[in-house]
């Protein structure tokens, strides 16, 4: 008899970023992709940034969740501090709000594990992202994945799969507050 792999919900930032993930996942678990990332502006970058993704999932052979925007709700989340310096608290709160709806949708729909693909950057806090990600699943049955991912050339290997992907590389984290710096 055939062992299932525990069912496992993929918040996904970016194409580039999850490819490196879901292929470390991919052997270990049952990977579902979740698009959600109500702070990409403008309009334009995030459907380059979904399109990249949709070519990732569909190259990956696992599906893609597309959640609801929902822009005016993250805007309100983060008020107050649009002056933050990339990587400073409105990061922070913009982490937490992304991964609190990946909980909220794995909790909804039978998961039993969740992750992102945040911390393969190496721009990024993962130990802030690991943090936030274990706080989010504790109280909802869920297992939070807090590897990093850019261990074992993580990072490299997600510029790599990048390009044999083609795959729109961005340059700035998404918000438009990160674009200006």
């Amino acid at each position: 008899m055939e062992q299932t792999k525990p069912k496992l919900l993929l918040h996904t930032c970016c194409g580039p970023c999850a490819s490196a993930v879901i292929e470390r996942l991919v052997p270990r678990f049952e990977v579902h992709c979740l698009w959600y990332n109500p702070n990409i502006q403008p309009q334009a970058e995030y459907q380059r940034r979904l399109e990249a993704m949709r070519t990732v999932a569909e190259a990956m052979d696992v599906p893609l969740i597309e959640a609801e925007r929902d822009e005016a709700e993250w805007e309100e989340a983060i008020a107050g501090l649009e002056e933050e310096p990339e990587g400073g608290q409105r990061c922070a709160v913009c982490f937490h709000y992304r991964l609190a709806r990946t909980a909220q949708y794995a909790v909804g729909h039978g998961f039993t594990h969740i992750a992102t693909s945040l911390g393969v950057s190496p721009h990024k806090n993962i130990e802030a992202i690991n943090g936030i990600g274990r706080r989010q699943a504790d109280g909802r049955e869920l297992d939070f994945v807090d590897e990093n991912f850019r261990k074992h050339n993580g990072f490299q290997r997600s510029v790599q799969l990048s390009k044999q992907l083609h795959l729109y590389r961005q340059n700035y984290c998404g918000c438009r507050y990160s674009q200006r710096q």
